[in-house]
């Protein structure tokens, strides 16, 4: 009994001591300021916090902000891409895969997009939205702000 419990109570404190990653971890690639060549579109990225991602974009016209959109990305099996356009919202995709410096986000019930991808080489990143079946594709190519 008494090895019994100080065997329960090491195994306790082992658990106790290990440190918590989040799901959100295996996205930091995305973290950052990131925009267009012509710097026309800009996203910007937090690191992971508590199980969180938050985002924003802006589109710019004429150096003036003609649209912005904030996002959030809520860790978990699968992760969730929850999207705020001009403020509202919010419009879900659900994580459909992942990869290295990789993601994808789907709802197939929404009008336009119906899934997002995000992609990473090197100091590069792409954002690319269509419908589910990779009809009328949109790609922003990125760079480091």
């Amino acid at each position: 009994m008494k090895y019994a419990l100080l065997a329960l109570s090491m195994f306790a404190a082992s658990a106790v001591a290990a440190p918590v990653a989040h799901a959100d971890e295996g996205l930091k690639w995305m973290s950052g300021c990131w925009q267009t060549k012509d710097k026309s579109y800009r996203e910007v990225w937090t690191k992971p916090d508590s199980g969180f991602l938050f985002g924003y974009s802006l589109t710019f016209e004429d150096e003036a902000v003609a649209y912005f959109e904030q996002s959030r990305i809520d860790s978990g099996t699968p992760a969730v891409f929850n999207a705020y356009p001009n403020g509202f919202g919010p419009s879900e995709f659900t994580e459909s895969s992942r990869a290295k410096n990789t993601v994808t986000f789907e709802n197939g019930a929404h009008d336009y997009p119906q899934r997002i991808t995000y992609t990473r080489k090197g100091s590069r990143m792409t954002a690319t939205i269509s419908l589910l079946n990779g009809a009328r594709p949109v790609t922003w190519e990125f760079r480091k702000c």
